[in-house]
C-alpha cells in the first residue's frame, strides 16, 4: 500500500531533482505512446487483432504514469523507475 506524504512543507533539493528527472520521462513517454499507438494500429490494419506483447507493455506503461503522476503530486513519497521497480501488467 502506498503511503501518504505527511510533511507537505517545503521539498527538499532532491525531490526537486527527482520531479526534474520523472518529468523528462514523462515527455518521453508521451512519444513512446505515439509509437505505440501507430504501431498497433498498422498491425490491427494488417491481422485484425491488437499485439499481445505490445497490450501488455501499454498496461504496464499506464500503471508506470500513474506512480509518476502520484509521486509528482505529491501523494507519495514510492520514487517510480528507475530508482523504483518497474511495474508489471
Amino acid at each position: 500500500m502506498e503511503e501518504k506524504v505527511k510533511n507537505t512543507g517545503k521539498a527538499n533539493f532532491e525531490r526537486i531533482l527527482y520531479i526534474i528527472l520523472y518529468l523528462i520521462i514523462e515527455r518521453f513517454i508521451s512519444l513512446v505512446l505515439f509509437v505505440i499507438a501507430i504501431a498497433q494500429l498498422v498491425y490491427v490494419w494488417l491481422t485484425g487483432n491488437p499485439n499481445e506483447k505490445l497490450l501488455q507493455f501499454n498496461q504496464s506503461l499506464a500503471q508506470y504514469m500513474k506512480q509518476l503522476v502520484e509521486y509528482l503530486g505529491f501523494n507519495t513519497d514510492d520514487r517510480p523507475w528507475p530508482v523504483g521497480e518497474w511495474p508489471q501488467a
